[in-house]
């Protein structure tokens, strides 16, 4: 470096950009063992994650994804094509993305960087709580309004949350990892984890539909749904 500079002025006409080069070689030289680490801040700087960037997180793009998908989902029975099982299946995964959704829009307007460590991970246990029960409550609202009884809702309800109960526990046990480890740094690195993990337990969603609604066999051909 000590000779580059030495040819630079040897040479130099007084020229502006002459002079410029040797004031940013002569900066670099000087500060040589600082730059690394500045260079490392502008990055973390430049790529710091945000509550705002995850408003756009792939979890909701999965969400419309899933929601189309089921819906495209035809059951039969007998052979013959069952059109209230496969509505019945449409409006589950409906309200249950329609509530997620939401909910997980609410999570970003808090100001979840107020909380420590163990107020988050019950914020997100509670969060989790209320989604089963809102979109629960919401279907069978709709299924007793489309006449079904409350013994077959109760059927399919506790149906499928036996071809969900797998989910359910990798969520228990993903939680405790996210906030068990130190990797992530603050809360909003917790919910970025936490957004991945629903994220595949919505994709999960129309693998354990077809398993319920294809298990009710005729149950609910003769309904007018």
């Amino acid at each position: 470096m000590e000779s580059i500079l030495k040819v630079l002025v040897e040479n130099s006409e007084s020229g502006l950009i002459s002079s410029l080069v040797i004031l940013v070689l002569s900066f670099m030289w000087i500060f040589k063992k600082n730059i690394p680490s500045w260079v490392n801040i502008f990055l973390s700087v430049k790529n710091k994650l945000t509550i705002k960037s995850l408003e756009h997180h792939d979890v909701f793009n999965t969400c419309t994804r899933v929601e189309k998908e089921v819906s495209f989902m035809k059951f039969y029975t007998h052979g013959e094509y069952d059109i209230s099982k496969s509505k019945m299946c449409k409006d589950f995964v409906k309200y249950k993305i329609k509530v997620c959704s939401e909910s997980f829009n609410d999570i970003l307007k808090d100001d979840i960087e107020k909380m420590d460590s163990d107020q988050f991970k019950m914020y997100i246990i509670e969060a989790q709580t209320q989604m089963h029960i809102k979109y629960i409550n919401a279907i069978v609202k709709e299924w007793r309004e489309k006449g079904i009884s409350e013994e077959d809702i109760k059927y399919v309800i506790e149906l499928f949350e036996k071809f969900r109960y797998d989910v359910v526990k990798a969520f228990e046990y993903r939680i405790n990892s996210i906030f068990s480890t130190t990797s992530h740094k603050n809360n909003t690195r917790r919910l970025l984890a936490i957004f991945e993990m629903w994220a595949f337990g919505i994709d999960m969603l129309p693998r354990d539909m077809q398993t319920t609604f294809e298990t009710l066999n005729g149950r609910f051909k003769k309904i007018k749904y």
